[in-house]
């Protein structure tokens, strides 16, 4: 349903982008202070994590895309491939970490995306000498501004108005309330994302965008947890302080479904003395391609309507404390 009602915002914002035209110039405001887009831009370029997502969602077709994970075509995920296609766009892609300003301006971009990546104040002033940049939106410390946000953000840039990221944004209100209704023990209950790195824990901190799409969802943050997060919004905990994961519901996204991280933690004898254990309170989030990890990492407009599908029901599973709870 969701896929479907995106793929219509895309074709009425191409149909639309006449009238858009309208608004410009326009000022948008951001990390960084204001920037000015004097016209609808035509080639846009994002050099952040996750921008082509919001792009496709808005009906606005990149040149340029950054590759983050996964070594997908055009560096789209498949829950993001059939608005790609509706504006038929093949963007370039860079690789690599860092911004490579060769290939940002041999991309001849006409506006910059730059709303989840932490551009640091030299960057920004390095890409504001090829094109108009738009850096994190205003008032949110690094990677931790909400997609709603972020999206507003860069619908204003490429339309001179916030009124395609309104419609998206009121879409999810409805769709978010639908879940908690249908699902009301999950509100108030604690949550949060965890992975297993060896000899570590790390869980997803209260700012992250993961951590609060559980909160739209009626989640609490462990309070445990909420003073113990880094910098980059993780929180790492030794084994010996395992009893820090004790929650009412604990999502375990497995990035690569070959391995065996949910063997081996189970397998922890410290693992099974824990409540989340002995209680079947762990959603091991395992699609068996890693899209759901994928989408719980890039968490925009596309992706979040993928795990809305799958995720309510597997938390609800888990939070009713019955390990014989079992959801396909």
């Amino acid at each position: 349903m969701l896929k479907i009602v995106l793929t219509s915002l895309a074709a009425a914002a191409l149909l639309a982008g006449p009238a858009a035209a309208q608004t410009f110039p326009v000022s948008v405001d951001h990390y960084y202070g204001s920037t000015t887009v004097p016209s609808e831009p035509q080639r846009v370029v994002s050099v952040g994590l996750h921008e082509q997502d919001f792009l496709y969602a808005l009906g606005v077709a990149p040149v340029g895309v950054r590759e983050w994970f996964g070594g997908k075509p055009f560096a789209t995920w498949s829950w993001a491939d059939d608005e790609r296609e509706a504006l038929g766009a093949e963007p370039e892609i860079m690789d690599g970490d860092g911004i490579n300003y060769e290939w940002v301006l041999a991309q001849n971009p006409d506006l910059i995306i730059a709303t989840y990546w932490w551009l640091e104040e030299e960057d920004y002033a390095r890409l504001s000498e090829i094109a108009p940049v738009i850096a994190s939106p205003a008032g949110f410390q690094a990677w931790s501004a909400p997609w709603q946000e972020e999206l507003k953000v860069i619908d204003l840039a490429t339309s001179g108005t916030t009124d395609k990221a309104d419609e998206i944004i009121s879409g999810f209100d409805e769709r978010y309330a639908r879940v908690r209704s249908e699902y009301p023990e999950l509100e108030g209950m604690t949550g949060t994302n965890i992975y297993y790195e060896e000899p570590n824990f790390t869980a997803w901190g209260p700012n992250d965008l993961a951590s609060k799409f559980l909160v739209d969802l009626g989640l609490v943050f462990p309070p445990q947890l909420a003073d113990l997060a880094e910098a980059d919004n993780r929180i790492t905990i030794s084994p010996e302080n395992m009893d820090l994961l004790e929650m009412d519901v604990a999502v375990w996204p497995i990035g690569d479904p070959a391995n065996s991280e949910q063997g081996i933690v189970e397998a922890m004898p410290v693992y099974q003395s824990l409540d989340i254990a002995k209680q079947g309170r762990s959603v091991w989030l395992d699609d068996g391609n890693g899209l759901a990890y994928a989408a719980m990492s890039w968490q925009t407009p596309l992706s979040l309507g993928y795990l809305l599908d799958i995720l309510p029901a597997q938390l609800a599973a888990a939070a009713d404390g019955d390990p014989a709870t079992r959801v396909e």
